[in-house]
Order: structure tokens, then C-alpha cells, then sequence
């Protein structure tokens, strides 16, 4: 059932143009912290995170949720069409 929703949240994030690495960039800079930071926070690679915030890996569902707490934000505003 994940594998099925991520791979939902992929195509449509990739045919609605949403700004997720954009937003993710903007969130770490408003919290004044480093990518490893947030990478180590998260326990994922550093290499992961910049992919994420270059575009090219999206993040699953579950990291949605672990960056969406760690920013102290929701889900909306890391995935929304507008950049903040």
C-alpha cells in the first residue's frame, strides 16, 4: 500500500510542478541550519537531503512527515505549487 502512494505522490509531484526542492531549500535557510544538519536530524544522507532540494529525488511520505515536524510546518506548504 505505501509502495502505491509513493508512487502516486511521485507522478503527481512531477506533472503538477510542485516546488517541493524549492520550499525545502527555503524552510532550512529560514531555520538558519546547514544540510547535514537537517540530514543528520532526519538520519538520512546529506546527499539524499540535496536531492531532494535540487529536484532530483523525491522524498516517500514518511520523510514528508519527518521534514514537515522537523520545520515545524505542514505537509501543504513543503509540496505547495507556490513557493513561500
Amino acid at each position: 500500500m505505501r509502495e502505491v502512494v509513493n508512487n502516486n505522490m511521485d507522478r503527481l509531484m512531477n506533472e503538477s510542478g510542485f516546488n517541493i526542492a524549492k520550499n525545502l531549500k527555503i524552510l532550512r535557510r529560514e531555520k538558519n541550519v546547514t544540510q547535514k544538519e537537517v540530514a543528520q536530524h532526519l538520519n538520512i544522507d546529506v546527499t539524499t537531503l540535496s536531492h531532494y532540494e535540487t529536484g532530483i529525488r523525491m522524498p516517500d511520505i514518511d520523510t514528508l512527515i519527518a521534514l514537515a515536524r522537523y520545520y515545524n510546518t505542514d505537509i501543504n506548504r513543503i509540496i505547495s505549487s507556490e513557493t513561500y
